[in-house]
């Protein structure tokens, strides 16, 4: 894996970079992709799925834990960040979702992880919770809002959010709330839709007074189409690195997690940042 922290830096090396992923050849659909899982150490493989094509970010799943290229990325990013720094079994960490594979699969790593959703309602609650305890995972499904986490000042090691910073219309009072939540040393990993070509970021959206969005161009939102999906408020470029050194992290960077052999065909951005 890779740090880099600014436009120009990749350009420098993204060709050689792009073509070093591009000489690793894709899986067929439908077929299964063999590796070890970064997270649970499975070597069962990655589903390369049924659809059209095979999603290096959002698919090949671990046949084993469930969880996608995106989220194993991420995993890895954290785990290795916070080795060294503060001993993961005693670790006091917050994952920003929480009936998940992912949570599922972190927690036997870190036995003090806590999660939330940004779910309001009780039913749906509920049935999250459902999910939970049928994966094992015994307690309830908390409602968070990743701009006021409630957690005390400086009371985390670590903090993951993954795909949630392009929903918030003020993303920076997002980072500054990371930010107050982590010790001094904490480690933030994030992970959002990242434009890699732009020095700046884009906003798309805006939240007006009346509770409406307002869209600059053409609506965008991600999820389930069928629940009428969640708005996209940003596109993100290189200048997140620079956001997030003016909410309060010490170093902050973009890692290009690139593992062949643990299901990662093609580099997926993540976000680091230390406190």
């Amino acid at each position: 894996m890779r740090a880099w922290y600014s436009l120009q830096a990749w350009q420098d090396e993204s060709a050689a970079a792009h073509a070093v992923e591009g000489a690793v050849a894709l899986p067929a659909v439908g077929s299964v992709l063999a590796g070890a899982c970064g997270l649970c150490g499975s070597r069962r493989g990655f589903a390369a799925g049924t659809g059209a094509g095979v999603d290096p970010r959002e698919g090949l799943r671990c046949l084993a834990c469930g969880c996608n290229a995106r989220q194993r990325a991420a995993a890895t990013v954290l785990l290795e960040a916070m080795a060294g720094a503060t001993a993961a079994r005693g670790a006091r960490a917050y994952l920003g979702e929480q009936a998940s594979p992912l949570f599922v699969a972190l927690r036997r790593k870190l036995p003090g992880l806590q999660g939330s959703e940004f779910a309001t309602g009780l039913v749906r609650r509920l049935r999250m919770s459902a999910w939970l305890w049928r994966h094992g995972v015994p307690g309830w499904i908390r409602h968070r809002d990743i701009t006021a986490l409630g957690f005390a000042t400086a009371g985390l090691d670590a903090v993951a959010s993954l795909d949630v910073l392009e929903h918030v219309p003020r993303y920076e009072a997002a980072l500054a709330e990371f930010a107050r939540v982590l010790r001094p040393g904490g480690v933030l990993v994030s992970t959002v839709p990242f434009y890699e070509a732009q020095a700046r970021s884009e906003t798309i959206a805006r939240l007006r007074d009346d509770g409406l969005v307002e869209f600059s161009g053409a609506p965008e939102y991600h999820g389930d189409p069928r629940g009428g999906g969640v708005p996209c408020f940003h596109h993100f470029g290189w200048d997140l690195v620079g956001a997030l050194r003016q909410a309060g992290f010490t170093d902050a960077a973009m890692v290009r997690a690139w593992r062949p052999d643990a299901g990662l065909p093609r580099g997926v951005w993540v976000l680091r940042a230390l406190r």
